[in-house]
């Protein structure tokens, strides 16, 4: 998984940038330092431990770094953030996702929940501009610290109005869950001009359907270079074989175009092929021939 960050088009809107829902620990509606309204959670007394009071078990995860979500055209860094005094902070630019430290980590069977801005002042579509068109079963991978890869795939997408958004809910939204989960928060619905707010919020929950550790993806990786580990694109190797074909294609068939000796050196030019149950690699010779050789008959020099 790629951490680099890919903007969607900066289309000027005339609307304000606005972002995501505040968590308040009393009854009613509140907004945040710069204005955003959102939504408030009950503090009842059987929701006592947790830093948001919402009872969440301390479990084992990774912290999010880096997100991406094909269909939604998201590819982002995720920064940490907090709740302060029981209100969201907000993402700390158009382009950069906000995973809050009071709740699960990657992986944690728990509900990890993370923020974006919709839009933003002066830019137009931000990151989590088109999250709320994503569909049922859309895949979102999180990258953590230590290079693991969680896959999540959406359940649901919904748009609640900020007089919806009442205690219980809120719970429901960003509250534990007995899985292991991921919950996006951004705003949606209507904008209120003479607010300068919107007037609904769009979450996406998803479900975790796979993890690749950090040990398998540097195996995985490995495997893409061959079996011998060290072969792969733009490096050399030499031939252990006498007569060694060097094929036109990646096929016992294929016609041959020289033969090669033990110890002849050659550039692998592109990445492997699987043909035939074999590993085939595309070489140069140093007089400049080009063609195909069996991965089994080559051995990286560098």
């Amino acid at each position: 998984m790629r951490r680099s960050v890919q903007r969607i088009g900066q289309i000027a809107l005339p609307v304000a940038a606005t972002v995501i829902v505040v968590l308040a620990l009393s009854v009613g509606v509140t907004a945040s330092p710069g204005g955003f309204p959102g939504f408030t959670i009950d503090g009842s007394d059987d929701l006592k431990a947790g830093p948001l009071g919402l009872n969440r078990q301390a479990v084992e995860g990774e912290v999010p770094v880096a997100i991406q979500i094909p269909d939604a055209t998201v590819d982002a860094e995720v920064e940490l953030n907090q709740i302060v005094d029981g209100v969201m902070q907000d993402p700390s630019g158009p382009w950069v996702v906000s995973w809050y430290e009071e709740t699960a980590k990657a992986g944690d069977d728990s509900n990890a929940v993370m923020s974006g801005h919709v839009d933003y002042w002066d830019v137009g579509p931000a990151v989590f501009y088109t999250v709320g068109q994503l569909q049922a079963g859309s895949p979102i991978e999180v990258a953590g610290d230590d290079g693991s890869v969680y896959t999540y795939e959406v359940e649901w997408v919904d748009t609640f109005a900020l007089a919806e958004l009442t205690p219980e809910t809120i719970t429901d939204l960003v509250g534990p869950t007995d899985y292991p989960a991921l919950t996006l928060i951004t705003c949606g619905g209507d904008f209120d001009r003479a607010a300068g707010e919107y007037l609904s919020r769009t979450i996406v929950r998803g479900r975790l359907v796979d993890t690749e550790d950090a040990g398998q993806a540097d195996d995985e990786a490995a495997d893409d270079q061959g079996a011998s580990g060290a072969l792969g694109a733009n490096t050399t190797a030499a031939v252990v074989e006498d007569g060694l074909n060097m094929r036109a294609d990646p096929s016992t068939d294929g016609d041959v175009v020289t033969k090669l000796n033990s110890g002849d050196e050659v550039t692998i030019t592109g990445e492997a092929v699987e043909a035939e149950g074999y590993v085939w690699w595309p070489v140069e010779t140093a007089d400049g021939e080009t063609g195909w050789v069996v991965e089994d008959f080559l051995e990286a020099t560098g």
